[in-house]
């Protein structure tokens, strides 16, 4: 705006116009919040549908009449009883039995990984050096710690004092240059060589990294203590129980994948063939249940059991991999097509969803009637609950449907009524009492409704004018909307 105000207008009436621009996004922005989080004291009643369940004739005719209504409800999709078989790790290593020689050869292989890692105690003087400074002065740095490490072979004693004196890590040197214990991978690699190629009590000769010069002193070595073999067994046993299954199973996966194949009019054969489980389960559809577990949780395992051939037939399906490690083959043994279920296998059913809508009418019809009667006669009203506010941000335990219709009712003439319908929850009648205004809003909460009402104007302002260009030039946008939060992937 003030750009704009150019050498034709004074930078005065530039700033009073962002001023009554800032004014009226104020007053718009407090009109429009006003709105949208008004609060309104209602009062409501409820008629639950279960409360008339005990008024309902429920008769054979009736559940018919409602069974022959409802079609939709007692639609029956397709579905499959089937069998099927795992071959995984855990089935792999239930057919492996290691020896006692293969547990202490491994022990002895491993002892120093599974014992843990050596630490080392070093002290070192520091002279600074960064990888980035001057030649000369890394140079000269250098030849510092050079002159020290000559005291140093002269008198190895006086590390301590000259670390104190001289070194410029100020983390260490008050402390002789004390580094205390630390591992691999702690330190730098060149100060890590060092150390570790270090005798206890050596001293190094001048290191250089990215810090600078050190000279480092090994002051103590803990070596890890080596557990026995009883004490690693449950551990030996467990990797090595995963390194052969592992190894097992790829030697098994091609086999297994031949064997369902070549016997593919069931899989008895191949269960005793590699010592599986036969698994069964009924009313299994295209898609993976809601909770499903393990194969038929598997959008393509289930793919290759409703495949035509595997359907039709009732041949094993292909082995196939829904997870690392892990192959299942099955077959279905019984089909039944999408149906509407008969009213003998669908009596129960049909009976409690008459019951449940027969309920919810009778206590719509009451809830109608009452709000009818009240609002010829507000004084007659009974059974509303205490006064209580609500707003979209606070609903206090109204459901939606509730706290919409009260949000949306006439507010010229009040009280008003209104009534909502819950459903095959039941009826509800709100009485509308009085509009609450917001009140103990601080500037700080209306300064940020601003933004955020100036913010949302201009997006909207940038959209509009998008479409306008959209529209004068005839763009067509035919590539897909990415998915709400996609990932940008990179090939």
């Amino acid at each position: 705006e003030l750009v704009a105000a150019g050498p034709n207008r004074s930078l005065h009436h530039a700033i009073r116009r962002l001023r009554a621009r800032q004014a009226r996004y104020g007053c718009e922005s407090a009109l429009a919040f006003d709105a949208l989080l008004q609060q309104r004291e209602i009062q409501v009643a409820r008629f639950k549908a279960t409360d008339f369940a005990s008024k309902v004739e429920v008769n054979d005719a009736a559940v018919k009449a409602y069974y022959e209504g409802h079609p939709e409800q007692f639609r029956q999709p397709e579905q499959a009883s089937v069998e099927y078989v795992v071959l995984d790790l855990d089935a792999v290593k239930s057919g492996i039995t290691l020896s006692e020689d293969d547990l202490r050869t491994y022990y002895k292989e491993n002892l120093s990984r599974l014992a843990g890692q050596e630490e080392r105690r070093a002290s070192h003087i520091l002279i600074n050096a960064p990888k980035d400074a001057p030649a000369a002065e890394r140079a000269q740095a250098r030849e510092r710690a050079e002159q020290l490490l000559a005291e140093l072979r002269e008198a190895p004693d006086r590390f301590a004092e000259l670390a104190r004196k001289n070194s410029q890590d100020p983390g260490s040197a008050e402390a002789g240059g004390d580094l205390g214990f630390f591992g691999r991978g702690a330190m730098v690699k060149p100060f890590e060589d060092a150390t570790f190629g270090l005798a206890k009590g050596e001293i190094s000769d001048v290191v250089e990294t990215d810090f600078g010069y050190h000279i480092i002193r090994l002051t103590d070595v803990k070596a890890p203590k080596e557990p026995s073999f009883e004490e690693l067994r449950p551990t030996l046993e467990a990797d090595l129980l995963q390194q052969q299954a592992q190894r097992k199973f790829a030697e098994m996966a091609e086999s297994f994948a031949n064997a369902v194949y070549e016997q593919a009019e069931g899989l008895q054969p191949v269960a005793e063939k590699f010592k599986l489980k036969i698994h069964t389960a009924d009313a299994v559809a295209r898609q993976p249940a809601p909770g499903a577990e393990g194969p038929l949780a598997s959008a393509r395992f289930l793919e290759a059991l409703f495949e035509p051939e595997s359907l039709q037939s009732k041949r094993n399906t292909e082995a196939v991999e829904i997870a690392p490690s892990t192959l299942v083959a099955g077959r279905i043994t019984a089909y039944q097509p999408a149906m509407t279920l008969p009213l003998e296998q669908a009596q129960d059913r049909a009976r409690t969803l008459f019951l449940a809508a027969r309920s919810a009418e009778l206590a719509r019809q009451e809830g109608e009637a009452r709000l009818a009667a009240w609002k010829a006669d507000p004084k007659s009203a009974t059974g509303l609950s205490a006064p209580q506010v609500i707003s979209r941000e606070e609903a206090r335990g109204q459901p939606r449907a509730i706290v919409d219709a009260a949000l949306h009712a006439p507010v010229d003439a009040l009280p008003s009524w209104v009534g909502v319908d819950l459903g095959p929850e039941g009826y509800a009648v709100v009485k509308l009492n009085r509009i609450v205004a917001r009140e103990g809003l601080d500037e700080a909460r209306r300064a940020a409704e601003r933004q955020q009402y100036a913010q949302a104007w201009g997006n909207a302002e940038a959209l509009a004018y998008y479409e306008l260009l959209k529209q004068r030039f005839k763009v067509q946008i035919k590539a897909p909307r990415p998915a709400a939060g996609a990932a940008l992937q990179e090939d």
